[in-house]
């Protein structure tokens, strides 16, 4: 299901829906037919088909990620947000890249979209080790989870998807983001200092990438603080959102208001 060519926060009714088959992605009502506004459907419908297990897929053509999927620096987990979900969890090692080339018959429109069925299944492919992939592996040993979370693609952006939920699979997204920005300005300060490439600069080490894994976790993460403990929520800044989103104004009753002993309790991010 996706929009009509209507962005998310316009919808507003079915008929800003349009609907597509699992199987194939073909069209599922005849409203579904805007070749635009689904153009690359196949990114979703083939992540979905190939791991059962996957709940949302988001796909982003964030410009602070674009960088890092046509350049020689490897995209790495900086922090202890984006460091459990970036990495691929079977190797630990830096986010792979989707080369949408390798896959280009002559009579393609070469544009970087993935907008046709055999694109989507070779972007599936990529979330898998190659132990793992169709080409070098039967169908008994592909896993019903992809061996990693994120995969950029060159000169589009990057796709990332969950096991967990939509508010999970949006958590990634934006952290993917914060990571890239992070990164090229801890590349930007090194090379400033003379240092050479890379050198100076300070992944997330392996035993941080499996213990922050946890942060990326909305059932188990837990953030450490001076008091009590506090419980990773991938929902607790919505309520806000949706007060920012509506004309009402963000007015609190009385009983609203909390000390900061019940602050510390609150279930958050």
């Amino acid at each position: 299901m996706t929009g009509n060519g209507v962005p998310p926060a316009l919808v507003r009714s079915p008929e800003d829906l349009d609907e597509f088959y699992l199987e194939d992605a073909s069209p599922a009502t005849e409203r579904s037919l805007n070749p635009m506004s689904t153009s690359e459907r196949f990114i979703h419908q083939a992540l979905l088909k190939r791991f059962p297990s996957v709940k949302s897929v988001v796909h982003s053509h964030s410009r602070a990620v674009i960088p890092f999927g046509i350049g020689a620096v490897p995209f790495q987990p900086t922090n202890h947000l984006a460091g459990g979900f970036i990495a691929q969890k079977q190797k630990g090692e830096e986010a792979p890249v989707f080369e949408i080339a390798d896959y280009y018959s002559t009579n393609d429109t070469q544009n970087l979209l993935v907008n046709k069925p055999r694109f989507g299944q070779a972007l599936a492919n990529t979330f898998l080790t190659p132990a793992h992939n169709t080409t070098t592996a039967t169908a008994n040993d592909v896993p019903a989870t992809p061996d990693c979370n994120l995969v950029l693609q060159r000169g589009q952006g990057f796709t990332t998807t969950t096991a967990t939920s939509i508010p999970q699979a949006v958590y990634r997204a934006v952290y993917t983001s914060w990571n890239a920005e992070v990164q090229a300005s801890a590349i930007t300060i090194n090379d400033a200092k003379g240092a050479a490439p890379n050198r100076g600069v300070r992944y997330i080490a392996q035993r941080e990438l499996a213990d922050t894994a946890a942060l990326d976790d909305v059932a188990t993460g837990e953030i450490g603080c001076s008091g009590p403990r506090r419980r990773l929520n991938h929902l607790s800044p919505r309520p806000l959102g949706l007060h920012e989103q509506s004309d009402a104004p963000l007015v609190l009753r009385e009983e609203q208001i909390v000390s900061q002993q019940q602050f510390d309790s609150i279930v958050y991010i």
